[in-house]
């Protein structure tokens, strides 16, 4: 699956993107998000009331599905709504809100679509140099962080922390500083609220699995020098995480 970054095109997409070409739908879906709140405050929706699916504010919107997504995202970290994983959006009760309803979010918080995104293009590349500057010893590093992961498969923090490590070291295998500190970066915006409120939701031993297989097929791309083939698993591993993202049904 491609990820989708423009209003424009849809999830299943070809990604068309060019270093020049950089998404912007983190902020139209803070603009979302709080025209959206002003709604619920203003009395469009009372409490209770559900929130139209998803793919209808698509539509009445003119956006992506991603973009509203991560509005919804955004008013449940507020306390504007509760996402019912299955059942939908509901408005939740005015004593429960935010205190800052003017200012829904900070606009410096990056959606998970856009991490995503944004860490395709960069851990592609960073996997494709990797392969060409690869030494033995950086190799066995990155095939014991897979043992590590398949070792904690019930062990999120230590799984987490493997993970971590699997991509930071091709990161440094890649040979390029700066490029290792991108990644580093994106890896640090994990821990916003709006990366956590998605993430732990698709928390499934299943999907730690399906992590691992990819890793694999990254490593085995890196044991043999090909680059290209390392840079397509790598991008393949990421809009994996794109699928769990739109399998949730909101």
């Amino acid at each position: 699956m491609a990820l989708d970054h423009d209003e424009n095109l849809q999830p299943k997409g070809d990604w068309g993107m060019s270093a020049l070409d950089l998404p912007s739908g983190g902020r139209r879906y803070l603009q979302i998000a709080q025209d959206l709140a002003d709604q619920i405050t203003a009395g469009a929706y009372q409490s209770g009331d559900r929130l139209p699916p998803e793919r209808e504010l698509s539509v009445q919107l003119e956006v992506s599905r991603t973009t509203v997504r991560e509005a919804l995202l955004a008013l449940e970290i507020m306390r504007y709504v509760e996402i019912r994983v299955g059942a939908g959006v509901f408005v939740l009760p005015e004593h429960l809100r935010g205190q800052e309803n003017g200012d829904l979010i900070s606009p410096e918080t990056v959606g998970p679509w856009e991490v995503l995104e944004a860490r395709r293009m960069v851990e592609g590349h960073s996997a494709f140099a990797a392969a060409g500057r690869m030494t033995p010893a950086m190799l066995e590093q990155i095939g014991a962080t897979i043992t590590r992961m398949e070792a904690a498969i019930n062990d999120i923090p230590k799984f987490d922390m493997a993970d971590a490590e699997f991509h930071a070291l091709i990161a440094r295998a890649g040979g390029n500083a700066l490029i290792e500190s991108y990644v580093a970066h994106l890896w640090a915006m994990r821990g916003n609220s709006l990366w956590q409120t998605w993430y732990d939701q698709t928390r499934k031993v299943e999907n730690r699995r399906r992590s691992i297989s990819c890793h694999k097929a990254i490593y085995r791309a890196l044991q043999r020098g090909q680059a290209d083939v390392a840079r397509t698993a790598m991008e393949s591993h990421l809009d994996m995480l794109a699928d769990r993202f739109f399998e949730l049904n909101l």
